[in-house]
C-alpha cells in the first residue's frame, strides 16, 4: 500500500473523467474496483470523489457548460507553481486550455495541451495534494503518454517538470520519465491514435476484472494479455472511455 504524502514535481498526482451519465457510471467503476462515491454538491459543480476505503483516488464528473472536450481520463501532474509551469508550457509550443484558477482550498490547476496534441492537468495542491492511494487495487498504478512524436514529447515535458531522467527501456519506443528520484510515469511513441494519457488502474485478478467490465456494460478492447509490467488489459466504460487495467501474472 503507497500513501502518498507528497508528489514531486512532474508525478501524476490525481485523475478524473466527465461521464455523460453519473448514475451508470457510479454503478460501473464501484462494480469494478469497489469504489463509493462522495458528491462535492452544487457548489462543486457536483463533483464527485471515488473512495477505496473512504480514501480519494479518483473523481467523476458530469458535463460542465461548454465542455467540448472528448471523454477520457484526465491525468494531473503535480507542479509546485502551477502558473510558472503553465507560462514555460506555453514557451515550448504548448496550448493552454483552461487558465491556472483556485480550485476553492483544495488546490490551484491549469490545463494544457502539448505540442503533439496530448492533454493533461496542472496541479498544486494544498488541502487536496492528490489520490490518497496508490498501486493499491482499484486505485492508479501508472500514466503513460501515447504519443506519434516521442523527441517532441520529451523535449516538452523536461522543460515544463525538469526530470531527473529519460530513461529507454527494453521496449522500442518508450521511454521512463523519473523525478523524486523515483520512476512516475512513461511516454510511448505509437501511429495508433491521437495523442493522449493513458491511466492504468490496479487490480487484484485481471481477468476477473475483465469480466465485471462486461457485465457492467463496459466494453473489452483488447484481452487480458501477461507483460513484463504484469497482466493487462485495455477496456473503455459504458461511455466509451478507455483505461486500462493491470494486475498480477497468475502462478504458473
Amino acid at each position: 500500500m503507497i500513501k502518498p504524502s507528497s508528489f514531486a514535481k512532474g508525478s501524476p498526482c490525481w485523475v478524473d473523467t466527465t461521464v455523460p451519465d453519473m448514475e451508470v457510471a457510479r454503478r460501473f467503476y464501484g462494480s469494478v474496483f469497489g469504489w463509493a462515491f462522495a458528491d462535492q454538491g452544487r457548489d462543486y459543480g457536483h463533483y464527485t470523489m471515488c473512495l477505496l476505503n473512504d480514501i480519494p483516488v479518483a473523481a467523476l464528473m458530469p458535463p460542465q457548460p461548454g465542455d467540448g472536450a472528448p471523454p477520457m481520463w484526465n491525468v494531473y501532474l503535480a507542479t509546485p507553481d502551477v502558473d510558472a509551469a503553465a507560462r514555460v508550457a506555453g514557451q515550448h509550443d504548448g496550448k493552454l486550455i483552461v487558465q491556472p484558477m483556485d480550485v476553492a482550498d483544495s488546490g490551484r490547476m491549469a490545463f494544457v495541451a502539448d505540442p503533439t496534441g496530448a492533454t493533461f492537468g496542472l496541479w498544486h495542491g494544498r488541502g487536496h495534494l492528490g489520490a490518497g492511494l496508490w498501486g493499491d487495487p482499484g486505485a492508479v498504478t501508472w500514466n503513460e503518454l501515447a504519443t506519434p512524436d516521442g523527441a517532441v514529447a520529451d523535449a516538452f515535458y523536461q522543460a515544463v517538470f525538469d526530470y531527473d531522467e529519460q530513461a529507454p527501456v527494453n521496449d522500442p519506443g518508450v521511454t521512463v520519465w523519473k523525478a523524486g528520484g523515483h520512476e512516475v510515469c512513461s511516454r510511448r511513441e505509437t501511429t495508433e491514435g491521437a495523442a493522449q494519457w493513458i491511466t492504468y488502474f490496479a487490480v487484484a485478478d485481471t481477468d476477473e476484472a475483465v469480466g465485471k467490465v462486461r457485465r457492467q456494460g463496459g466494453r473489452v478492447e483488447r484481452e487480458p494479455w501477461d507483460s513484463p509490467h504484469g497482466r493487462l488489459a485495455c477496456v473503455a466504460d459504458p461511455a466509451g472511455i478507455s483505461f486500462r487495467l493491470a494486475g498480477p501474472v497468475a502462478a504458473a
